[in-house]
């Protein structure tokens, strides 16, 4: 699979070495660093790309502007991808006005884009997590999320009800499954639930920390994705226990 990744900034930088560092053999990973744009609206999109992007089955963007994310159909266009995934850990990178109008102008071309918020909620099914969760079907996305997206873990307790062995099936994008893997073996299963989730906003997570009105109440993006380990972590311990 090729892969083209939309970067400005750290958080893309971090993510992006991840995914080089655990890709799968014969997946090529290609970046594009998104110039800063000034103007509100891109009427010209193509200004701002270079002449000869990379052919690409799947565009992940990562970029940290709405600016930036007005360019994905023309991106997609010139690589000809058929599916992109479109971080959503900062609201306002990605508003909602602004992905009902990309998923309608890629729509059009045939090509599939998902939102996942925050990224670590993708998996081969759907993206999103509680009252964002939405389906999507495409084989390019499922592919991309067979390695990376909600951790899927295999553990071992041993008699003393500690944590001995924790195998990733699949971690998040950005890395934190990896980090809070180390830290939890050893813990008491009994207290994995949530400390870990806990211990997988120190890595640190890169979501937003600003509260925002979701529909069961105030709540963050970067919440979120502790919530994700540690249901990643319980069904794990509940499978051990069988």
């Amino acid at each position: 699979m090729k892969i083209l990744i939309l970067q400005q900034g750290i958080y893309g930088e971090r993510i992006t070495e991840n995914i080089k560092n655990k890709a799968p053999e014969g997946w090529s990973i290609s970046t594009f660093n998104v110039p800063a744009i000034q103007e509100p609206i891109v009427d010209e999109p193509e200004e701002y790309l270079p002449k000869n992007l990379p052919s690409a089955d799947l565009i992940l963007h990562l970029a940290e502007s709405a600016q930036a994310a007005q360019l994905l159909p023309a991106v997609a266009k010139a690589t000809g991808a058929d599916a992109v995934i479109a971080s959503i850990d900062t609201t306002a990178w990605v508003p909602m006005g602004l992905r009902n109008q990309l998923h309608r102008e890629l729509a059009k071309m045939d090509v599939t884009i998902v939102f996942p918020e925050p990224l670590c909620s993708i998996d081969e099914e759907t993206v999103g997590f509680n009252e964002s969760l939405q389906p999507y079907t495409n084989e390019t996305i499922r592919e991309f999320s067979r390695y990376f997206g909600k951790p899927i873990l295999e553990v071992k307790v041993d008699g003393e009800g500690r944590i001995s062995e924790i195998e990733i099936l699949r971690g998040s994008p950005c890395g934190s499954t990896e980090y809070t893997v180390k830290r939890v073996k050893g813990m008491p299963a009994e207290k994995a639930v949530p400390t870990s989730g806990l211990m997988c906003l120190h890595y640190p997570c890169l979501a937003s920390m600003t509260f925002e009105q979701k529909a069961n109440g105030v709540d963050t993006i970067m919440h979120n994705s502790g919530r994700i380990f540690n249901e990643g972590m319980e069904k794990a311990l509940k499978k051990a226990s069988e």
